[in-house]
């Protein structure tokens, strides 16, 4: 059973259709990119599937159990969302991290609210506080920035930051992981700290969803790639295959703008 299935999904704003009917699935262990010029619907995808958006039709299925059908519109109270929000973690091309925070902080911030909503929280605070806390550093150490920990985000390299968001994603062990360009807010040779990240965690087979431009590191990385374009996939099959002998017309257009 694919960890998960997205079935004819939609989404529009206003008049403008951005998601037009679709449907794929992910294997448990794998990771998929997605690729395609700029509005061609990849980060609304990711937004929906996020619940950052809430699609205007389909359904989205996470290891055979519906988290949205079109009946669920609108319908569905903010702590359900955020419970549905759970099995996916998101990293923004733009970190989001608050800079208030250091980024122990950053890392812990999710889980040490989730938490105070668990009916043993009172008797248990210091307890789960710990757990929470070591969780973070231990994450932060995996994403070699274990000497940060208390520095805050404007002390900290757009590389650093990124690999700290990605920490921060980690931290809830979401079902899937989503990149949304994790790369496109940084220089070209921070770049490549990032990639290295994310390929490593692909080597650990953590199943993730990967928007990128990076056309070598998907075929490398990925165990699948889509094709999107105008709101549709376009063409999707396995990595290599598909970047380096694309069936459509209009996919070969979009890789030979690459070089």
């Amino acid at each position: 059973m694919p960890v998960l299935e997205v079935k004819q999904l939609q989404k529009r704003f206003e008049q403008n259709e951005i998601l037009k009917n679709i449907s794929f699935s992910l294997e448990e262990g794998d990771a998929l990119s997605i690729i395609g010029p700029s509005g061609s619907g990849k980060t609304t995808l990711l937004r929906c599937l996020n619940f950052l958006e809430q699609p205007d039709g389909g359904a989205i299925y996470v290891k055979g159990s519906p988290v949205y059908s079109s009946g669920d519109r609108g319908r569905l109270p903010e702590a359900e969302v955020r419970r549905r929000r759970l099995h996916f973690g998101l990293v923004f091309q733009s970190f989001n991290l608050f800079p208030q925070y250091t980024a122990l902080d950053n890392v812990k911030l999710a889980g040490e609210l989730l938490a105070k909503e668990r009916p043993d929280y009172r008797e248990k605070r210091r307890e789960i506080r710990a757990e929470i806390e070591d969780r973070a550093r231990s994450l932060l150490d995996r994403m070699g920035l274990a000497d940060r920990a208390g520095h805050y985000p404007h002390q900290l390299s757009g590389g650093q930051q990124q690999r700290v968001a990605i920490a921060r994603a980690l931290a809830l062990e979401p079902d899937i992981l989503c990149f949304d360009e994790p790369t496109s807010a940084l220089d070209p040779e921070l770049t490549g700290e990032v990639l290295r990240v994310i390929r490593s965690l692909a080597e650990q087979r953590t199943t993730m969803i990967i928007v990128t431009h990076e056309m070598a590191f998907a075929r490398d990385v990925a165990d699948q790639v889509i094709f999107m374009d105008g709101g549709v996939i376009v063409e999707q099959g396995p990595a290599r295959q598909l970047i380096e002998a694309p069936k459509e017309e209009r996919t070969r257009q979009f890789l030979n703008s690459y070089g």
